[in-house]
């Protein structure tokens, strides 16, 4: 007796963009009886279907497919321009709201100290969800939910559909308290490298482009999972990929958000390994609600058929923008350039003046002079002794030994405020030591640490009313890079001969 004599078709997809999009469309159309395999591509966004005997209709597969975010055609569907429009503006919106926001400096609203209440924490952790942590923590969540709602069919709930959201969450409120609790118990020894951290969010964004990539129907580079991967993942079916969202959201706590490397270091200071913990669960609790809200808002959206399309595209070049965004932060607290060099130096500046005369320089013999005046305010050039400035950060030895023992000090001055550092350029001279007072009038999470790699190792943290130091020696001519410790507020200190 003979089998029946097989054949294969090649279909073109609709709403496939992802690893998940495809290993779902192949299982959906495998459990079918009449279909012998499928194979679908993201390259060309297609799938070659083997039948056992004739081939089933398009309006049948589409059947088979209804409930789902999937349907296909014999040709390839044309990209309608009307639709591209809707998406660049909404997402010109959407990223319009967010610098607005940001300009806002909500988080100088919310100050918080190793002595402060958890719920101070907390409410530091909601003010981070809705400002930075938008940005990187909130763009991954939107890269990630496109494949976490298509592990699941129409006929599943809203709270179904939100499980992986809730599993990514735990992860973080489980690792923070974890890690938090590490903190307290070892101290400086578990100190996170911020170079380690600009380099892990790089990766990420790499990932999260080609996955925005994906969704926008651009398959020149994807994502590809290994083919001894593909029958596991695919059959499944009863986890729904649990344990990725739970790693995934305790590799969270490495990320550096301005304000989780401030908790982490307060977390440091606080004296105890519970306490800790505790500061980094009520920040991460804090950060839930604003978050949790952009992975509920995404399924919402999927689930409306005439909109999940449109807000696929819209969800790709917003993450298109964070990645962009977050890259180049990493790139200024690397110390490297970045589109922010663009627009550093358009405002206020102190630089010297053309017959050489510094801006604000003071002589050593000066600065003894002035140090001994105790007759009202000091004014602008003046300086006082290191020991005696309020909030003075520790300082490199050799630095300070130049200082103390040259004929001048350059003394350059900045407000630190939780919109940036003013002035954001100034010019010293190569050689000559260099005293860099920074006064905070409110700062945020993410302001109230200085960075400079090629001036200095060490970052100048800044306390809300006071003014902290930090005393360097330039040597070599060029244009060396400052920028808060998440790389979004920067300047430039350029060295003159």
């Amino acid at each position: 007796m003979s089998s029946k004599s097989s054949s294969s078709k090649t279909f073109f997809v609709r709403g496939m963009h992802c690893q998940n999009c495809q290993l779902f469309v192949e299982s959906k159309l495998e459990e079918v009886e009449g279909i012998k395999r499928a194979r679908a591509s993201l390259k060309d966004s297609s799938v070659e279907i083997e039948f056992l005997g004739e081939v089933i209709s398009v309006e049948s597969i589409n059947e088979i497919l209804s409930g789902t975010d999937y349907s296909v055609a014999e040709t390839k569907p044309e990209k309608p321009i009307g639709k591209a429009v809707k998406v660049l503006v909404a997402a010109s919106l959407a990223i319009i709201v967010f610098f607005a926001v940001e300009k806002l400096a909500i988080g100088g609203l919310i100050n918080v100290d190793s002595s402060s209440s958890l719920v101070g924490f907390f409410l530091f952790g909601l003010v981070a969800g809705i400002s930075s942590c938008a940005a990187l923590v909130g763009g991954l969540v939107l890269s990630v939910s496109k494949q976490w709602y298509s592990l699941y069919s129409s006929e599943d709930s809203f709270l179904q559909k939100l499980q992986p959201h809730l599993i990514f969450h735990a992860g973080r409120l489980v690792f923070y308290s974890l890690f938090g609790f590490l903190l307290g118990w070892l101290g400086q020894s578990l100190k996170i490298s911020l170079t380690f951290s600009s380099i892990l969010v790089i990766a990420v964004s790499i990932v999260m482009f080609l996955i925005a990539l994906q969704m926008l129907g651009i398959h020149t580079v994807s994502l590809s999972i290994p083919s001894f991967l593909r029958k596991a993942l695919a059959v499944d079916k009863s986890r729904r990929g649990r344990m990725m969202p739970f790693i995934l959201g305790a590799t969270t706590f490495f990320l550096p958000c301005g304000f989780t490397i401030t908790a982490q270091a307060l977390a440091l200071l606080s004296g105890s390994p519970f306490h800790s913990s505790m500061i980094m669960f009520f920040f991460a609790l804090g950060t839930f609600f604003p978050l949790i809200a952009i992975g509920a808002s995404s399924i919402k959206f999927f689930a409306m058929k005439s909109l999940s399309e449109v807000f696929t595209k819209i969800a790709a070049v917003l993450i298109i923008f964070f990645v962009i965004y977050n890259v180049n932060s990493q790139l200024n607290v690397l110390g490297l350039p970045s589109l922010n060099d663009l627009t550093i130096g358009t405002g206020e500046q102190v630089s010297f003046t053309p017959d050489d005369s510094p801006t604000v320089l003071a002589t050593a013999g000066e600065k003894e002079e002035m140090v001994m005046n105790e007759a009202g305010p000091m004014e602008t050039g003046e300086v006082v002794d290191v020991e005696e400035t309020v909030g003075i950060q520790e300082v490199v030895e050799e630095t300070l030994d130049i200082v103390q023992s040259g004929p001048d000090i350059q003394v350059i001055r900045t407000v630190a405020s939780a919109r940036g550092y003013t002035p954001d350029y100034y010019q010293v001279k190569a050689g000559v030591p260099v005293r860099w007072e920074i006064e905070d009038i409110g700062t945020s999470g993410c302001t109230n640490a200085i960075i400079s790699r090629n001036l200095f190792p060490q970052r100048v943290e800044l306390t809300r009313g006071n003014t902290s130091v930090v005393e360097f020696t330039p040597q070599l001519p060029g244009q060396y890079k400052f920028s808060c410790w998440m790389g979004h507020y920067t300047g430039i200190i350029e060295v003159v001969n």
